[in-house]
Order: C-alpha cells, then sequence, then structure tokens
C-alpha cells in the first residue's frame, strides 16, 4: 500500500460532495452532516483568516470533546494553522511554558470563541502539503516530563489507512468518542470520520453509566478505550442494550487473557489490541480475525506502511523471542518535537521493550526506564503488572521502582483489590515479588486514561517513608 498525500480539506470535501446527508458528527445536542460539518468547517476558517490567521500560525485550543471542539479544530487546518492542542481541563499558558523550549503561539482560542452560525462567507482553500505540521500534541507525561509532539495530517491519515483491513470496520459504524483531541487516539479516532466515513458521537460524559447510556441510545458499533473503561463497562452492563457493540481497539497498558476473555464475553464484541504512542500514533494493531489467544496475547504485527524493528543494546536486530527495543519509521512517524525535527530515514526509538513471536506478532514486555534493578537483576514493572492482574481479585495494577539501602532498588505496588500471595509466589520469582502493597478503590489516572505513575510513586513512596 502506497501512503495517501491528500489532506484533510480533500477528504471533506469529497465525502460532503459523494455523501452530504451522512450523519458523521454528533453529541448531546444532535447530529451534523457531513454537507453541514464542510460548511461550518469553511465557515469558521474564514473568520480565522479574517482574525489575521495565517497558514503555519501556531494557534493554542483547548480542545473541547463534542462537535464544536472537532469543528474548531477544522476550521483551524483549513486556515492552514497549526493547532496546538490542550486538554480543557489544563491551563493553556502553563502547559505552553511547561515545554523546553516554551511554545511560542501567535494565539490562543477556545472552541466557544467561535459562533458556528452567521452568514456563510466564501472559502478559498489554502495550499498546503499534508507532511507540514499541522498538530502539537503532548505526551501524557505519566512516567516522566511531558514533550511536545509535532504531527502532520499525512501522519494521522495514512495511520488510519493502515488500520483499515484491520479493525472490523463497516460503512454504517457509529464509533463513540471517549478520548479528546487533545489525545492522539482522540485526534485519530476524529480523522477517520474524513478518512475512513464512519460517524463519531461524543458523549456527554466520560463516567461508565454515561458512555453505556450513549452506546444503548445512538446504537453505538465501536469504541477506542483502555483496559480500565472496558472492565467498568462489562461490569455495569446490565443495566443497559449493548447489542450493537461489536469491535473495540484496546490499548494504553495492560490487560490479562482473562480480563481480556472477560471484556468480549460480557459486552459481546470483538477486542483489537493497538500499540501506539503520541510520537508514533500506532505501532502495530491485531487483527480482528485472529483467534482470542492470539489477540489476547500480544498487540498484533508492525503497521504494513511502518519499518519496525526489534533493536538490541549493540544495535542489531534482535531474532525472534528475544527482548529488545522497539523501534519504529514510516508514515505514522511524527515530524519531531517542538523545534526538535526528525530525518525521515530515522528510527524513533520508543523506550518501550519487546520481543517478536515466529509469526511477527509484537509482545510488550516494559519500558526500558520502567524496570526495577534489584540486587543487580533488572525486573521488568510490566511482567509484575500482568502476574497482579492474572489474579482474580485484582482489578488494576500499577508498579514502579523505589530506592533502597540494602537491595538498591525495589518493586513497589499500588493494586485496586486484594493479593493472593500464594497464587503470587508461583507466578513470579522471589525477586519479582512487590515489596510492599497499597490496596486503594480505583489507581490514579492521566487524562488519557492510563495509570499516572508519578503520583502512584509518589504515593508509595510517603507510604514507604511514613
Amino acid at each position: 500500500m502506497l501512503p495517501s498525500r491528500k489532506s484533510f480539506y480533500e477528504y471533506l470535501s469529497s465525502f460532503a460532495s459523494a455523501s452530504p446527508e451522512k450523519r458523521i458528527i454528533g453529541d448531546q445536542d444532535g447530529w451534523l452532516t457531513a454537507g453541514k460539518v464542510l460548511m461550518l468547517a469553511e465557515t469558521l476558517a474564514c473568520k480565522f483568516q479574517r482574525d489575521g490567521i495565517q497558514p503555519g500560525d501556531y494557534i493554542a485550543l483547548h480542545a473541547e470533546r463534542n462537535a464544536r471542539g472537532a469543528l474548531a479544530l477544522l476550521g483551524l487546518r483549513l486556515a492552514g494553522a497549526v493547532a496546538v492542542l490542550i486538554d480543557p481541563r489544563e491551563d493553556i499558558q502553563k502547559v505552553l511554558n511547561s515545554c523546553d523550549p516554551p511554545i511560542s503561539v501567535k494565539g490562543i482560542i477556545k472552541e466557544t470563541d467561535y459562533p458556528f452560525t452567521g452568514k456563510t462567507m466564501p472559502f478559498h482553500p489554502v495550499q498546503y502539503s499534508s507532511k507540514n505540521p499541522a498538530f502539537i500534541i503532548f505526551t501524557s507525561g505519566s512516567t516522566g516530563k511531558r514533550k511536545a509532539v509535532v504531527l502532520s495530517e499525512y501522519n494521522l491519515i495514512n495511520n488510519l489507512l493502515d488500520s483499515e483491513p484491520l479493525g472490523n470496520y463497516a460503512l454504517n459504524d457509529i464509533a463513540l468518542g471517549v478520548l479528546p483531541p487533545a489525545h492522539v487516539f482522540g485526534l485519530v479516532l476524529l480523522a477517520g470520520t474524513l478518512v475512513l466515513g464512519y460517524s463519531l458521537y461524543f458523549p456527554e460524559s466520560t463516567d461508565t453509566p454515561a458512555v453505556l447510556s450513549a452506546i444503548e441510545k445512538e446504537q453505538i458499533t465501536r469504541m477506542n478505550g483502555v483496559p480500565a473503561l472496558y472492565l467498568k463497562m462489562a461490569e455495569e452492563k446490565a443495566a443497559f442494550d449493548l447489542h450493537t457493540l461489536r469491535a473495540g481497539f484496546i490499548g494504553g497498558g495492560p490487560v490479562s487473557e482473562k480480563q481480556f476473555a472477560f471484556i468480549e464475553e460480557a459486552l459481546g464484541m470483538t477486542l483489537i489490541p493497538v500499540y501506539g504512542m503520541t510520537e508514533c500514533i500506532g505501532i502495530s494493531c491485531a487483527s480482528w480475525k485472529d483467534p482470542q489467544a492470539v489477540r489476547a496475547g500480544g498487540v498484533g504485527q508492525f503497521y504494513s506502511m511502518n519499518t519496525g524493528k526489534i533493536l538490541l543494546g549493540n544495535g542489531d536486530e534482535a531474532p525472534a523471542g528475544e527482548e529488545g527495543e522497539i523501534c519504529v519509521r514510516g508514515p505514522s512517524r511524527m515530524l519531531g518535537y517542538y523545534r526538535q525535527p526528525m530525518p525521515a530515514e530515522e528510527l524513533l526509538h520508543t523506550g518501550d521493550l519487546g520481543w517478536l513471536d515466529e509469526n511477527g506478532v509484537l509482545h510488550i514486555s516494559g519500558r526500558k526506564k520502567d524496570i526495577v534493578i534489584r540486587n543487580g537483576n533488572n525486573l521488568s514493572c510490566r511482567k509484575i503488572e500482568e502476574a497482579l492482574l492474572s489474579l482474580p481479585d485484582v482489578k488494576e495494577a500499577a508498579v514502579v521502582s523505589l530506592p533502597d539501602e540494602q537491595q538498591g532498588e525495589v518493586p513497589a505496588a499500588m493494586i485496586a483489590g486484594h493479593v493472593d500471595l500464594t497464587v503470587l509466589k508461583k507466578l513470579l520469582q522471589k525477586n519479582e515479588l512487590p515489596a510492599f502493597f497499597i490496596p486503594v478503590d480505583a489507581l490514579p489516572m492521566t487524562a488519557s486514561g492510563k495509570p499516572d505513575k508519578i503520583k502512584i510513586r509518589d504515593e508509595l513512596t510517603k507510604w514507604k517513608n511514613g
């Protein structure tokens, strides 16, 4: 498959011309058709241009998780601006200043700054390449300092085209927008309405009952989510009719094979594991046609347009079954960090560790920096987390490294649930057993739904020193 060079505007224009009455973006205020989305996005682009926004300008946007936020984002892109996407719950200036160097923007807007009504103005399309900088998205910072990642439309579009044959898409799909556009997987989900032609509905809230209610009311067919969300949905589904839900991508954290099977059976859907990161959107993806054992055991093969490698510490490529760092380049790889462009041919070193099985399926084993060096032995936090999650009474688990005067470092765990030490000792070696556990009702999470390991480490340190 050759990469597409078409722009968002070309996809949206073609879609609106072919299916002007098809509903593509909806929220609690109703649905917008493809024709309406094109008209409103063009009108907003004209207003942005009238206010002095020019192609290439960096504009900070509080990207709301609703139709208005989606339109504001599309309007900026049609005007040629680079949308610096910031979670509405965060202070814009604080986020901009948190980077090194601080991000300089020409303007700061909120979607409420621009009304979506009024006289339609003639729109003169801006000429730009889909490979130009289009978005800045900030990494979650769940294990360290956040970074400002520069992405292009080309990155998003070709990631979607890579996932299309794997994701069990249908022409009448209605996807659920749980993640905001300020999160890379929320952004790519929005882009998919233009590129793959499905409809996207934003629920009023991301609380589990509101999500389940939206699935029932809007007859949602697919979604993307982290394991914790799917598990909560499976546990609270009894009061809702979810028969239309049939497929969903799952990623962002470890999930045991038992939990995987439980989710699929409870929700009556096919889970499709994906692995990615802000810097490369999607890196690997399973196929919905794979047996459950294959889907539950790994995160699929490298995307077809990507070059993926597992590299050893000496730079050699690892043979099948041997762990190394996951590295990748291709159409989905970022342009670089803010003011730090990457050459197109350069491999992105993800910092994640993994291995390929004999069928080319990628298995994630942890992060290079997410290890515990205990008595000189390197221990994987992810392996310990997966063992904890396999216990029947553990719903969530996170493991971090803490300093120890005698052993150098020790693993410590925060869990939602109860640990059966007798069973855990059969799953882990003695030096892999956490030095201590803190039970909680729920783990602290980042805005993207991942365990917030910075907060978790702080809490475990306080407990240890307490």
